[in-house]
């Protein structure tokens, strides 16, 4: 149901930003991309490839650039840019490591991760110490916050790290990981989107917020000239779809229902 209602109001929201989209092709700039699944924000198979995407797509149509997405996992994702091989990627947070090493745009969405385990294993904490003991799971590249970042590095808590959200959700099933923390919306939509009703109904997750933080589209350093051009253009597209409020309406249509 909440799929379905998902998919319903994104091809309207689409829909209502034609009039954004409307400059033949042939005359915008084409830019790429990459992008990782990472749904409700980005995935290639959601209309849109992801209201995440949308957005993106949306506010550079509005500077006159057309956006190819490339998925990818997360580490090549990354890899790619820091390298020059594309002009940027979607939905990344902010580290002092990463400042140094790629371009970061104005902040696109808000994001809280809060901590998913078991039902069946009841769970409560307050601060990092209180997480020993426990078997945690993480995505690679991911950051979970300084304090939660710091303690995985000097191995004050016990973190493995994976490939991708949906394989450490599938590794709580397994016993292999007792607590795993991922940003609410991306939870749950995974949850319901790779489980059984009956495997879905054993996952929870506690209210505390593990880390709170913007995501930004990122851009490479090589090609400085061309790509601050990109990031200023992009900047300048988010603030106009903003104000317009396509913006507030593709994210209300695409988050109603997954956060109920």
């Amino acid at each position: 149901m909440l799929i379905s209602q998902y998919f319903r109001r994104l091809i309207f929201a689409g829909c209502v930003g034609l009039g954004v989209l409307s400059t033949p092709l042939k005359s915008a700039e084409l830019i790429t991309l990459t992008n990782s699944e990472w749904p409700p924000f980005t995935s290639k198979h959601l209309p849109h490839q992801g209201f995440y995407s949308e957005i993106v797509r949306q506010a550079f149509a509005l500077e006159g650039y057309q956006v190819e997405y490339q998925f990818l996992p997360w580490a090549r994702a990354y890899m790619y840019v820091k390298q020059g091989e594309v002009d940027g990627s979607l939905t990344w947070a902010k580290t002092e490591q990463k400042e140094q090493e790629v371009l970061f745009s104005d902040p696109v969405f808000w994001h809280t991760k809060v901590f998913f385990h078991l039902s069946s294993e009841p769970f409560e904490w307050q601060n990092i110490s209180d997480l020993h003991g426990y078997r945690i799971g993480a995505t690679e590249l991911y950051t979970y916050g300084h304090a939660f970042d710091s303690a995985a590095k000097n191995e004050e808590i016990n973190v493995e790290y994976v490939s991708s959200d949906l394989l450490n959700f599938k590794k709580m099933l397994l016993d292999r990981v007792q607590l795993f923390p991922s940003d609410i919306m991306v939870g749950k939509t995974l949850i319901q989107q790779h489980f059984t009703a009956e495997q879905a109904a054993l996952f929870t997750y506690h209210p505390k917020s593990v880390q709170q933080t913007y995501t930004h589209v990122i851009f490479s350093k090589k090609n400085s000239e061309r790509n601050q051009l990109l990031l200023a253009a992009f900047n300048r597209g988010l603030a106009k779809l903003k104000s317009s409020g396509r913006y507030q309406q593709i994210v209300d249509n695409a988050t109603l229902d997954t956060l109920e």
